[in-house]
């Protein structure tokens, strides 16, 4: 069987936080019939217009079309000209820091959609995924930390599927970073475009032409062919980099390019899965550990901070509180009610500090504890494999 892949970011945000729309929308649905894919991952498609705008073209050109329901869906979309059989969509437990809100981390709710298409030779597996964004420049380590306990979730998820199963989409990282290794290490999924090569976050996209950091690959696609499955991937390349007339000039349709490949495979026997997976790299343990440990204790850290910021706060609102009781402010009214006032202005962070560093802290250990209780099943499972 041969199928032509493709993983495109279409940074459908709100008009407020993107540029252009509507109008790349309409020019992206207009590329649909003409495009050879078989399968496009999607990601971004953040709003309801746009994701209509998106299903309605789709259909139109001959795909099928699956997303979240419940309007869970964490941007994501998947458009087949393959039968889709099931899907559905997971939240991934760690979810970014609920006071950035202009990051959208916490609110968006990123996550992963997994997908059973019927194909020619028998069914197959897709994940669509978007990860953790680059916000805490000044520390990278903590993004490579906050992308492997999502990316840990994607495994767990993998490691209950069988046969051939193919994950792309927006990893928001690149080839050597640890939380890619780990990836790869962990699962044993070889990359179809070899990895640094068809840069899709580049100055030459017109909303990017201002850019100063490096051309990257952030945009993957991933085989792990399953027990019996023979396969080869060919034509790797950038997919939608073409500009396009919008608005009387030549513009891109993303701030990113799309990534695609075609993969050949067929089923040369027919074999139970276990005796035939790859086993993981024992490094990728010990990488995915260290920054599991450090996320923890950044939350551990998050949660100090914040009960200090309240307890500075509701300090200040003590003492606006007992400073309203005295004598000779008792005797003027408008600086008694000012000092009212500014207690209760006080005591709102102090409730919210609070309130953030129980909620915010506990969320983010369990989502790391949680990773961990991943890697720990995958090293239990590779040592008794090793035994046998």
């Amino acid at each position: 069987m041969s199928l032509r892949l493709g993983t495109f970011n279409i940074w459908g945000l709100p008009e407020a936080f993107s540029d252009d729309v509507s109008s790349r929308m309409r020019a992206l649905v207009a590329r649909l019939d003409s495009t050879s894919q078989d399968v496009l991952l999607i990601q971004e498609a953040w709003t309801e217009e746009v994701r209509e705008t998106l299903r309605e073209g789709a259909l139109a050109a001959g795909f099928e079309v699956a997303t979240g329901r419940d309007g869970a869906n964490g941007g994501l979309m998947l458009l087949s000209r393959i039968p889709i059989v099931s899907s559905r969509f997971e939240r991934f437990r760690f979810r970014g820091d609920p006071e950035r809100l202009a990051q959208g981390e916490f609110l968006g709710g990123k996550g992963f959609q997994t997908a059973v298409l019927e194909g020619e030779n028998g069914s197959f597996t897709l994940i669509n995924t978007h990860l953790h964004a680059r916000y805490r420049r000044e520390r990278p380590r903590l993004n490579s930390a906050a992308r492997t306990a999502q990316l840990l979730q994607i495994v767990g998820a993998l490691h209950d599927l069988d046969g051939l199963v193919v994950a792309g989409g927006d990893f928001n990282c690149c080839v050597g970073d640890a939380e890619y290794e780990i990836f790869r290490g962990l699962t044993g999924m070889t990359e179809l475009g070899g990895g640094e090569a068809y840069a899709t976050v580049t100055k030459s996209n017109f909303y990017k032409r201002h850019r100063t950091g490096r051309d990257k690959r952030i945009d993957f696609l991933f085989v792990r062919p399953g027990p019996g499955v023979s396969w080869h991937a060919r034509e790797p390349g950038l997919l939608f980099a073409e500009p396009t007339r919008i608005r009387r000039r030549q513009r891109s349709l993303s701030d990113h390019f799309g990534f695609q490949a075609e993969l050949d495979w067929q089923a040369a026997r027919m074999r139970s899965g276990a005796a035939d997976a790859e086993a993981p790299d024992p490094r990728a343990f010990d990488l995915a550990r260290g920054l599991l440990d450090l996320g923890r204790e950044e939350a551990d850290r998050r949660e100090r901070q914040h009960f200090l910021r309240a307890g500075g706060f509701l300090g200040a609102a003590l003492l606006a509180a007992t400073a309203r009781r005295h004598p000779k402010l008792d005797r003027r009214r408008f600086l008694r009610g000012a000092s009212g006032s500014l207690a209760a202005l006080f005591l709102a962070p102090a409730v919210a500090y609070g309130t953030l560093a129980r909620l915010d802290s506990d969320y983010k250990r369990n989502a790391f504890d949680d990773a961990h209780g991943v890697l720990a099943q995958l090293r239990s499972v590779s040592s008794r494999r090793r035994t046998v």
